[in-house]
């Protein structure tokens, strides 16, 4: 019996990845051969240290007439549909008018003619990062923040409950909530940094408000399905707990809190992933451009990856708040304010006691900037 219950919770589970796995190679295909030169210009500049393209006329204009040399010519790092279309005109008024046509064409197309690829390639990279790190990293971050154990102790308390199928529990919840959190956040960052850029911001500006935004709308879906994952975590092998699962915490959640006791820790919760995508948008972009990272090529641009996870952690305060709030709440008890259990914290255990679970949770940082941040950059989103 025990078997037959293992087999029916990992082989549907594979399905559904394979599914999304080849969805999400073919639509880059598409996407490739639609482009018409196969990579994009934010992917020739990771692999081949050539310059970023321009996203806005305005600032074609300007560097073609402060030294790059007059005629379309000139431009060598346009891509190719622009620079066939463009031919050997050298009537500036009449390349900006092109210019600003096709930047607000390549606008509407991330916001809606890509709405679909987005959706898919954010939900595949956010399932990739959980099932391959990410769950077992916040397992183990979940309980250094709950108990006043070190990382290594927990890590072995998990594995004496369960052995290393532990380290993923709450992993059926927790693919939904990343397929569901990666397309939002993907969707959203690329469309307001396209946005920003096409009103004349700077890159780390728009990685700024990509990040911000990306992370407010990912807090809608992740407050509630954060909740559960604490619940699972904190709970098991506790007695009275032995047969919980996504289903029965979210009832007995709602049966005792009501509806929106699932959504208790929004604020902190709003809070946390707003300065955590902004920040690490923002630091991995300030490496990538400011420190020139992204011209050692790929290694670089992993490198501005880390460096966007480890910068992203000062906020580590707010997602002990948030996950001692969960807690509570899934233990029956009820919730206090975040100020007042910041307080409490740091009336109990200081400075430390805030940034607990900072460890594991600096990795996590690098592994979900990796996938969620680095490889849309490559991509050129």
């Amino acid at each position: 019996m025990p078997s037959i219950a293992i087999k029916s919770l990992h082989t549907p589970r594979v399905l559904p990845l394979s599914i999304v796995l080849l969805l999400f190679f073919f639509t880059s295909k598409v996407d490739a051969i639609r482009r018409s030169g196969g990579l994009t210009s934010v992917t020739r500049a990771a692999f081949y240290k050539s310059k970023p393209q321009i996203h806005s006329s305005s600032r074609i204009s300007t560097r073609r007439k402060s030294g790059y040399g007059g005629g379309a010519q000139s431009v060598e790092w346009i891509d190719p549909e622009y620079k066939s279309l463009l031919g050997n005109n050298n009537n500036d008024d009449e390349d900006e008018e092109f210019f600003e046509n096709k930047s607000k064409t390549k606008l509407c197309s991330a916001t809606g003619g890509g709405l679909a690829t987005n959706l898919l390639r954010g939900a595949f990279l956010r399932v990739a990062s959980d099932i391959s790190g990410g769950t077992p990293l916040e397992s183990v971050k979940c309980r250094v923040t709950t108990t006043l154990k070190g990382p290594l102790q927990a890590t072995r308390d998990i594995y004496s409950e369960g052995g290393l199928q532990a380290f993923w529990t709450g992993t059926p919840s927790r693919t939904i909530e990343g397929a569901l959190l990666g397309a939002m956040f993907l969707v959203g960052s690329a469309a307001t940094k396209n946005q920003v850029l096409a009103m004349g911001g700077s890159k780390d500006l728009a990685a700024l408000a990509g990040g911000l935004v990306g992370g407010l709308v990912q807090a809608i879906v992740m407050t509630p399905a954060g909740m559960v994952f604490t619940s699972l975590n904190y709970n098991k092998g506790k007695p009275g707990y032995e047969d919980d699962n996504f289903i029965t915490v979210a009832n007995r959640i709602v049966k005792e809190k009501g509806v929106m006791g699932m959504f208790i820790g929004g604020g902190p919760m709003a809070i946390r992933q707003a300065s955590n995508w902004a920040s690490r948008g923002l630091f991995t972009e300030i490496a990538r451009t400011n420190f020139k990272m992204s011209k050692y090529g790929l290694i670089g641009e992993i490198g501005s990856g880390v460096i966007g996870g480890v910068g992203s952690c000062w906020n580590t305060p707010i997602e002990t708040v948030r996950v001692i709030m969960q807690r509570d709440v899934s233990s029956g008890l009820a919730p206090k304010t975040a100020k007042e259990y910041m307080n409490s914290i740091y009336e109990e255990q200081g400075i430390p006691g805030l940034f607990r679970g900072v460890t594991p949770r600096a990795i996590q940082a690098i592994w979900q900037t990796c996938f969620m941040v680095v490889v849309p950059n490559i991509l050129g989103l």
